[in-house]
C-alpha cells in the first residue's frame, strides 16, 4: 500500500496543474548565462498569484543526479538564495521526503520559511521526462516559528528532460497561495533576482557532479 501513495500523489498533482494553471502563456522576464526566467499571473485559491518558471541545460547530467542534489541538506543551503537553514526529513520511501527552508529576507520583507513534501515516480527516472513534484506539507519536524512567516499554498515541480545531444533540460516551476503585501515595484526585482541566482547556483552544483 505504501508504494501506491507516491503514485496517487503524482496523479493528483498533475490534475491540479491542469486545472489551476489555466492562464495566459508565460512571459520571458530574463535570459542570461543560458538560464531563462518566466512568469505569469494565475487564479489560485481565490487570489491572483504569481507563477514562476525557469529552465536551463546541463551537460551529461541525469535525473538521479538532480534528485540526489535536492536531498542534500549541506548543498541545499548553497543553492537556495538567502537560506539561513535547510533541512531534510526522510521517509521510509526513497521517492518521498520533506524539506524545510528558512530564508533571510531583505528589507522590507520579514523572514520566511516553508515546509515542503517532495515526491516522484521511481520508474520515471529511466524515461525521457522525470517530473519531481513538491507541495506545502505540515509535518511535526518543522513546526511554525515565532516571528517567521510561513509561506503557504506552495506547489511546483522540477521537470527533468533528457535531450538527444547528451544534455539534461531542467525546468523549475513554482507558485504560492497569494502575492506578497510588498508593492510589486519593490518585490519584482527581488523575486526575479533571487530565483535567477538560485537556478544559477543549482546548475553550478549539478555541473560539479556530472
Amino acid at each position: 500500500m505504501k508504494k501506491l501513495i507516491p503514485n496517487s500523489c503524482l496523479i493528483l498533482a498533475a490534475l491540479l496543474f491542469i486545472t489551476v494553471c489555466n492562464a495566459a502563456d508565460f512571459e520571458l522576464i530574463k535570459k542570461e548565462k543560458n538560464i531563462c526566467l518566466y512568469e505569469r499571473w494565475v487564479a489560485y485559491n481565490n487570489n491572483t498569484v504569481r507563477e514562476l518558471k525557469a529552465d536551463f541545460m546541463v551537460k551529461a547530467a541525469s535525473a538521479e543526479a538532480v534528485i540526489v542534489l535536492l536531498k542534500d541538506p549541506r548543498k541545499g543551503i548553497k543553492w537556495n538564495t538567502h537560506a539561513k537553514n535547510f533541512k531534510i526529513s526522510f521517509t521510509n520511501s526513497e521517492t518521498v521526503w520533506h524539506t524545510y527552508v528558512r530564508y533571510k529576507m531583505p528589507w522590507p520583507m520579514n523572514d520566511q520559511d516553508c515546509s515542503l513534501k517532495y515526491f516522484f515516480n521511481k520508474n520515471d527516472m529511466n524515461r525521457t521526462i522525470c517530473p519531481v513534484y513538491f507541495e506545502e506539507a505540515k509535518v511535526s519536524q518543522f513546526p511554525l516559528i515565532r516571528n517567521v512567516n510561513r509561506i503557504t499554498g506552495t506547489r511546483g515541480k522540477w521537470m527533468l528532460e533528457k535531450e538527444k545531444n547528451g544534455y539534461l533540460k531542467v525546468t523549475y516551476q513554482i507558485m504560492t497561495d497569494k502575492s506578497a503585501s510588498v508593492p510589486r515595484w519593490i518585490a519584482d526585482p527581488i523575486i526575479h533576482d533571487n530565483l535567477f541566482t538560485t537556478m544559477a547556483a543549482f546548475r553550478e552544483l549539478l555541473e560539479q557532479v556530472s
